[in-house]
């Protein structure tokens, strides 16, 4: 009872300690999502080399995208016109950062790490795409720009607050609250410093220990925060904490295996490594620097009008994700059961690139929105788009939005209902 007292505790300080800065770069976010059109970005990324990296890398490093939601967008960049360095560059910058997990870096472990972080991102996604563009001698432009699919409608308040907390923050609350968790539990069993009696942590081997703990795992660049504070909080020092900070968003099994199948080996090779060589660059020059970190001690509430707006905002966190994890369980047993009726009479897509629940949004409420299309249901297990056809359906309709967002498409298999006769014998599925 007592652990679980000082485990609630202690989830409880790090929320007043994240809360009002998450929140804030969320709002940011939701106006860069808003204000910045995405045909002004693709157009200065189509020529490989030196200058279309580093604007890449400029773009990337604000923006709020995780690992696996940063995949479909550089693909989206390279089909859109931008050169291949340009898309890895991208690619490689954009996990790492973005303006809410700045703001909570700074919250949680200061701004010397978080601006250690920026720098480090944007110069990893330099030389990776830089690379990608001397090495590949095929590199070359993508096809032209594709029109644009639509805007999106509604007050700017409306959809700024939409993507920031309907779609991004929806996108977060669960690796966040593990996150969080994790801090806490660490807090709860390992006294401030105490893996610091141990000098072999203190060197190379501490990042790397790091650097081991986050290539494998999946992780987003704000869920990352919390765990970062809570090896620094035991002992480690701030440049094995950089190193997970950086490897730990931009590298997973799921979205490794994604980026060599999607943009090749060279390109896989030139990310992975780029990564991995400069964080640990990173770590080892802010060690040297011998900079402090600006984590909070337990307990810490502050006092105040700040003190009483952090609990507000720890409060209102810790209710959103209560939320967003009763609505998404209510949604997986309808879509089990959407998807179990909707094989009667339907077109089964392979869908390639499906990561995590937010591409399984993406690509549900693209389709949905087309016309001639009844109903869809989506799996990750499976990497497939079920389509229930109506009036007016189209295959290559289905492929083209497919490809818009980021993913190919393939139909893999026809099933026509015996009941009701309502199957489809449109041309575009049986011709």
């Amino acid at each position: 009872m007592q652990f679980l007292k000082e485990f609630i505790q202690a989830m409880w300080d790090t929320g007043i300690a994240l809360a009002p800065s998450l929140f804030l770069g969320l709002l940011i976010a939701g106006i860069l999502h808003v204000f910045v059109k995405k045909d002004r970005i693709y157009k200065h990324m189509g020529k490989p080399g030196l200058y279309s990296s580093v604007k890449a890398s400029l773009i990337g490093v604000p923006l709020p995208l995780c690992s696996c939601g940063v995949l479909p967008a550089a693909l989206a960049l390279r089909k859109d016109g931008a050169s291949k360095g340009a898309a890895v560059s991208f690619l490689a910058s954009t996990p790492q950062t973005g303006v809410d997990s700045i703001a909570a870096t700074w919250a949680l472990l200061g701004w010397p790490i978080a601006f250690a972080k920026v720098i480090a991102a944007f110069i990893a996604g330099v030389v990776s795409g830089t690379i990608v563009d001397i090495l590949d001698k095929q590199n070359g432009h993508s096809s032209a720009p594709s029109s644009s699919t639509g805007s999106e409608k509604g007050s700017v308040p409306g959809r700024i607050w939409r993507y920031a907390f309907g779609t991004l923050f929806r996108d977060i609350y669960l690796w966040l609250f593990i996150g969080v968790a994790i801090s806490a539990l660490v807090t709860v069993f390992i006294e401030p410093g105490q893996l610091a009696e141990y000098p072999v942590l203190a060197g190379p081997l501490g990042m790397l220990a790091a650097l081991a703990i986050g290539i494998p795992l999946y992780v987003c660049s704000v869920s990352s925060v919390p765990i970062a504070a809570a090896l620094v909080y035991a002992g480690f020092p701030v440049g094995s904490a950089l190193v997970f900070l950086m490897a730990g968003p931009a590298t997973n099994a799921a979205t490794m295996g994604a980026v060599r199948k999607s943009l090749g080996k060279l390109s896989f090779w030139s990310y992975i490594l780029t990564v991995i060589g400069v964080s640990l660059l990173a770590g080892l020059l802010l060690n040297d620097l011998d900079i402090p970190s600006g984590i909070l001690s337990p307990g810490h509430h502050g006092s105040g009008v700040a003190g009483l707006f952090g609990m507000f905002a720890a409060g209102m966190l810790f209710l959103a994700m209560g939320f967003f994890a009763v609505k998404d369980i209510l949604q997986k047993f309808s879509s089990s059961s959407s998807l179990d009726l909707a094989y009667s009479n339907s077109i089964t897509y392979s869908v390639s690139a499906m990561t995590c629940p937010n591409c399984v949004r993406t690509v549900s409420e693209a389709l949905g929105k087309i016309s001639g299309v009844g109903s869809v249901a989506v799996s990750l297990e499976s990497g497939t788009a079920v389509v229930i056809p109506s009036p007016g359906y189209s295959s290559s309709s289905i492929l083209e939005t497919l490809a818009g967002i980021g993913h190919q498409g393939e139909i893999i298999s026809i099933s026509e209902g015996e009941e009701d006769g309502a199957a489809c014998s449109c041309s575009s599925c049986h011709g």
